[in-house]
Protein backbone atom coordinates (compact mmCIF):
# COMPACT_ATOMS: atom_id res chain seq x y z
CA UNK A 1 0.00 0.00 0.00
CA UNK A 2 1.33 3.57 -0.69
CA UNK A 3 1.77 5.93 2.11
CA UNK A 4 1.06 9.28 1.71
CA UNK A 5 4.60 10.35 0.22
CA UNK A 6 3.74 7.65 -2.48
CA UNK A 7 0.49 8.75 -3.54
CA UNK A 8 1.49 12.80 -3.87
CA UNK A 9 3.19 12.64 -7.53
CA UNK A 10 0.29 10.22 -8.47
CA UNK A 11 -2.40 13.18 -7.55
CA UNK A 12 0.00 15.85 -9.17
CA UNK A 13 -0.12 14.02 -12.51
CA UNK A 14 -3.52 13.04 -12.62
CA UNK A 15 -4.19 17.14 -11.85
CA UNK A 16 -1.21 18.08 -14.53
CA UNK A 17 -3.04 16.10 -17.29
CA UNK A 18 -6.50 17.19 -16.38
CA UNK A 19 -5.13 20.53 -16.16
CA UNK A 20 -3.33 20.34 -19.98
CA UNK A 21 -6.56 18.45 -21.06
CA UNK A 22 -8.96 21.54 -20.18
CA UNK A 23 -6.00 23.94 -21.83
CA UNK A 24 -6.28 22.07 -24.92
CA UNK A 25 -10.07 21.88 -25.01
CA UNK A 26 -10.04 25.56 -24.24
CA UNK A 27 -7.70 26.54 -27.15
CA UNK A 28 -10.21 24.18 -29.72
CA UNK A 29 -13.12 26.10 -28.47
CA UNK A 30 -11.37 29.18 -29.16
CA UNK A 31 -9.81 28.72 -32.24
CA UNK A 32 -13.35 26.81 -33.37
CA UNK A 33 -14.81 30.05 -32.73
CA UNK A 34 -12.84 32.70 -34.76
CA UNK A 35 -12.70 29.88 -37.88
CA UNK A 36 -16.58 30.38 -38.10
CA UNK A 37 -16.71 34.02 -36.88
CA UNK A 38 -16.05 37.22 -39.53
CA UNK A 39 -14.62 40.17 -39.55
CA UNK A 40 -17.16 42.93 -39.51
CA UNK A 41 -16.74 46.31 -40.96
CA UNK A 42 -19.85 48.66 -40.96
CA UNK A 43 -19.98 51.47 -43.65
CA UNK A 44 -22.49 54.25 -43.66
CA UNK A 45 -21.63 56.89 -46.34
CA UNK A 46 -23.59 59.75 -47.39
CA UNK A 47 -23.24 63.58 -48.37
CA UNK A 48 -22.98 64.09 -44.43
CA UNK A 49 -20.76 61.40 -43.32
CA UNK A 50 -18.44 58.61 -44.01
CA UNK A 51 -18.46 56.54 -41.21
CA UNK A 52 -16.42 53.61 -40.72
CA UNK A 53 -16.40 51.01 -37.80
CA UNK A 54 -14.42 47.84 -38.15
CA UNK A 55 -13.25 44.76 -35.78
CA UNK A 56 -11.51 41.35 -36.42
CA UNK A 57 -13.22 37.50 -36.42
CA UNK A 58 -11.29 37.07 -33.58
CA UNK A 59 -13.24 39.62 -31.75
CA UNK A 60 -16.56 38.91 -33.94
CA UNK A 61 -16.70 35.30 -32.41
CA UNK A 62 -17.04 36.94 -29.09
CA UNK A 63 -21.01 37.52 -28.36
CA UNK A 64 -19.98 40.38 -25.63
CA UNK A 65 -17.38 41.96 -27.08
CA UNK A 66 -19.47 41.87 -30.99
CA UNK A 67 -22.41 43.36 -28.46
CA UNK A 68 -20.49 45.86 -27.04
CA UNK A 69 -18.68 47.09 -30.14
CA UNK A 70 -21.96 47.04 -32.20
CA UNK A 71 -23.93 48.83 -30.07
CA UNK A 72 -20.63 51.34 -29.81
CA UNK A 73 -20.93 51.73 -33.83
CA UNK A 74 -24.91 52.55 -33.53
CA UNK A 75 -24.34 55.01 -31.00
CA UNK A 76 -21.16 56.73 -32.83
CA UNK A 77 -22.81 56.83 -35.88
CA UNK A 78 -25.62 58.56 -35.00
CA UNK A 79 -23.65 61.15 -32.91
CA UNK A 80 -21.57 61.99 -35.75
CA UNK A 81 -24.41 61.96 -38.49
CA UNK A 82 -26.26 64.58 -36.46
CA UNK A 83 -22.62 66.86 -35.92
CA UNK A 84 -22.25 66.08 -39.80
CA UNK A 85 -25.43 67.69 -40.49
CA UNK A 86 -24.79 70.94 -38.62
CA UNK A 87 -21.15 70.78 -40.25
CA UNK A 88 -22.40 70.98 -43.37
CA UNK A 89 -24.41 73.87 -43.11
CA UNK A 90 -21.39 75.55 -42.30
CA UNK A 91 -19.67 74.36 -44.79
CA UNK A 92 -21.74 75.76 -47.52
CA UNK A 93 -22.19 78.83 -45.80
CA UNK A 94 -18.10 79.06 -46.13
CA UNK A 95 -18.77 77.73 -49.13
CA UNK A 96 -16.94 74.34 -48.93
CA UNK A 97 -20.30 72.40 -50.07
CA UNK A 98 -17.74 69.29 -51.07
CA UNK A 99 -16.57 68.89 -47.46
CA UNK A 100 -17.74 66.11 -45.98
CA UNK A 101 -17.16 64.87 -42.24
CA UNK A 102 -15.64 61.33 -41.44
CA UNK A 103 -15.57 59.00 -38.40
CA UNK A 104 -13.16 55.50 -38.84
CA UNK A 105 -12.63 53.20 -35.81
CA UNK A 106 -10.31 49.93 -37.19
CA UNK A 107 -9.76 47.74 -34.82
CA UNK A 108 -7.03 44.88 -34.81
CA UNK A 109 -5.12 42.29 -33.00
CA UNK A 110 -1.93 42.83 -31.35
CA UNK A 111 -2.00 39.36 -30.48
CA UNK A 112 -4.18 36.48 -28.41
CA UNK A 113 -3.57 33.35 -25.91
CA UNK A 114 -5.82 31.17 -25.00
CA UNK A 115 -7.55 33.29 -22.32
CA UNK A 116 -6.33 36.69 -23.55
CA UNK A 117 -7.29 38.43 -26.43
CA UNK A 118 -5.45 41.90 -27.29
CA UNK A 119 -6.66 44.38 -29.19
CA UNK A 120 -5.38 47.49 -31.17
CA UNK A 121 -7.24 50.51 -32.32
CA UNK A 122 -7.00 53.59 -34.82
CA UNK A 123 -9.62 56.05 -34.83
CA UNK A 124 -9.97 59.17 -36.71
CA UNK A 125 -12.39 62.01 -37.54
CA UNK A 126 -12.60 65.29 -39.62
CA UNK A 127 -15.37 67.75 -38.62
CA UNK A 128 -14.23 70.83 -40.74
CA UNK A 129 -10.82 71.77 -38.90
CA UNK A 130 -7.50 72.73 -39.93
CA UNK A 131 -6.68 68.60 -39.94
CA UNK A 132 -7.95 65.65 -39.18
CA UNK A 133 -8.09 64.43 -35.50
CA UNK A 134 -6.46 60.88 -34.62
CA UNK A 135 -6.04 58.94 -31.30
CA UNK A 136 -5.27 55.63 -30.27
CA UNK A 137 -6.43 52.64 -28.15
CA UNK A 138 -6.38 49.19 -26.67
CA UNK A 139 -8.27 46.92 -24.74
CA UNK A 140 -7.59 43.14 -23.34
CA UNK A 141 -10.04 40.71 -23.37
CA UNK A 142 -9.78 37.78 -20.68
CA UNK A 143 -11.79 34.96 -21.88
CA UNK A 144 -12.69 33.52 -19.31
CA UNK A 145 -13.67 36.67 -17.17
CA UNK A 146 -15.71 37.42 -20.27
CA UNK A 147 -14.86 40.79 -20.11
CA UNK A 148 -12.56 43.34 -20.21
CA UNK A 149 -9.56 43.68 -18.21
CA UNK A 150 -6.85 46.68 -17.53
CA UNK A 151 -3.19 45.53 -18.34
CA UNK A 152 -2.02 46.04 -14.55
CA UNK A 153 -4.77 43.74 -13.16
CA UNK A 154 -2.57 40.71 -14.89
CA UNK A 155 -0.20 41.64 -11.59
CA UNK A 156 -0.41 39.98 -8.55
CA UNK A 157 0.65 43.96 -7.12
CA UNK A 158 -1.24 46.75 -9.54
CA UNK A 159 1.51 49.04 -9.29
CA UNK A 160 4.02 46.41 -10.08
CA UNK A 161 3.60 46.92 -14.31
CA UNK A 162 4.47 50.63 -13.55
CA UNK A 163 7.55 49.72 -11.54
CA UNK A 164 8.84 47.81 -13.41
CA UNK A 165 8.29 48.92 -17.51
CA UNK A 166 7.76 52.86 -16.82
CA UNK A 167 11.81 53.58 -16.41
CA UNK A 168 12.42 51.49 -19.92
CA UNK A 169 9.40 53.08 -21.68
CA UNK A 170 10.21 56.97 -20.95
CA UNK A 171 14.39 56.61 -21.74
CA UNK A 172 12.98 54.74 -24.88
CA UNK A 173 10.16 57.59 -25.54
CA UNK A 174 13.28 60.42 -24.91
CA UNK A 175 15.21 58.36 -27.04
CA UNK A 176 12.72 58.53 -29.97
CA UNK A 177 12.19 62.54 -29.74
CA UNK A 178 15.68 63.47 -29.32
CA UNK A 179 15.92 61.47 -32.88
CA UNK A 180 12.53 62.96 -34.45
CA UNK A 181 13.66 66.51 -33.31
CA UNK A 182 17.35 65.62 -34.74
CA UNK A 183 18.27 66.09 -30.98
CA UNK A 184 16.47 69.56 -29.72
CA UNK A 185 14.55 69.43 -27.16
CA UNK A 186 11.13 71.97 -27.13
CA UNK A 187 10.31 74.56 -25.23
CA UNK A 188 7.21 73.37 -24.30
CA UNK A 189 7.26 71.45 -21.21
CA UNK A 190 4.10 69.30 -21.56
CA UNK A 191 5.76 67.78 -25.16
CA UNK A 192 8.86 66.74 -22.98
CA UNK A 193 7.63 65.18 -19.93
CA UNK A 194 6.83 61.36 -19.71
CA UNK A 195 2.93 60.84 -20.18
CA UNK A 196 0.84 59.38 -17.78
CA UNK A 197 -0.25 55.75 -18.07
CA UNK A 198 -3.44 56.99 -17.95
CA UNK A 199 -2.97 58.60 -21.71
CA UNK A 200 -1.63 55.93 -23.43
CA UNK A 201 -2.70 52.63 -25.78
CA UNK A 202 -1.11 50.02 -23.54
CA UNK A 203 -1.42 46.51 -24.89
CA UNK A 204 0.75 43.04 -24.72
CA UNK A 205 1.97 41.85 -28.46
CA UNK A 206 2.38 38.67 -29.99
CA UNK A 207 5.36 39.27 -32.69
CA UNK A 208 5.78 36.21 -33.45
CA UNK A 209 2.29 34.92 -33.76
CA UNK A 210 2.78 31.66 -31.23
CA UNK A 211 0.09 32.00 -28.98
CA UNK A 212 2.31 34.01 -26.06
CA UNK A 213 2.56 37.93 -25.87
CA UNK A 214 6.60 38.78 -26.20
CA UNK A 215 6.40 42.75 -26.13
CA UNK A 216 4.58 45.49 -24.38
CA UNK A 217 3.31 48.57 -26.80
CA UNK A 218 2.89 51.69 -25.62
CA UNK A 219 1.12 54.07 -28.20
CA UNK A 220 0.83 58.00 -27.27
CA UNK A 221 -1.50 59.37 -29.74
CA UNK A 222 -0.44 62.92 -31.35
CA UNK A 223 -0.60 66.03 -28.76
CA UNK A 224 0.34 63.52 -25.91
CA UNK A 225 3.77 63.36 -26.62
CA UNK A 226 5.01 65.68 -28.71
CA UNK A 227 2.84 67.78 -31.03
CA UNK A 228 0.81 66.88 -33.80
CA UNK A 229 3.18 67.03 -36.80
CA UNK A 230 5.22 64.62 -35.10
CA UNK A 231 2.75 62.19 -34.80
CA UNK A 232 1.75 59.24 -32.93
CA UNK A 233 4.89 57.87 -30.70
CA UNK A 234 4.68 53.94 -30.74
CA UNK A 235 7.15 52.04 -28.57
CA UNK A 236 7.92 48.58 -27.97
CA UNK A 237 9.31 46.81 -24.43
CA UNK A 238 10.15 43.76 -24.45
CA UNK A 239 8.64 41.19 -21.94
CA UNK A 240 11.40 40.12 -19.49
CA UNK A 241 11.74 37.11 -16.99
CA UNK A 242 11.37 39.79 -14.09
CA UNK A 243 7.85 40.95 -15.86
CA UNK A 244 6.69 37.35 -16.16
CA UNK A 245 7.11 36.69 -12.21
CA UNK A 246 5.08 39.70 -11.00
CA UNK A 247 2.03 38.67 -13.17
CA UNK A 248 -0.68 36.49 -11.54
CA UNK A 249 0.08 32.99 -12.34
CA UNK A 250 -3.32 32.22 -13.71
CA UNK A 251 -1.90 34.36 -16.22
CA UNK A 252 2.16 33.77 -16.78
CA UNK A 253 1.42 31.31 -19.62
CA UNK A 254 -0.44 34.08 -21.72
CA UNK A 255 3.63 35.55 -21.83
CA UNK A 256 7.08 34.15 -22.68
CA UNK A 257 10.28 36.17 -22.63
CA UNK A 258 11.22 38.32 -25.56
CA UNK A 259 14.23 36.20 -26.95
CA UNK A 260 16.63 38.40 -28.52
Amino acid sequence: MNGAGDSQPRATAVQLRAMIRAVVAACLLAFAASANAKAVKIERNSANLEFTYAWPAQAAAIPALDRRFRAEAQREYRRSLVLGREDKKSYRQEQRASVTDFYSKVWSIAGETVRLLSLQYQHGTYTGGAHPNSDYGALLWDRKLNRAIAVSDLFLRPSAFASLTRPVYCKALDQERLKRREGEKLDLPEFNACPSYAELAISPVDKNRNGRFDTIAFVASPYEAGPYAEGEYAIQIPVTSQLIAAIKPEYRASFERQRQ
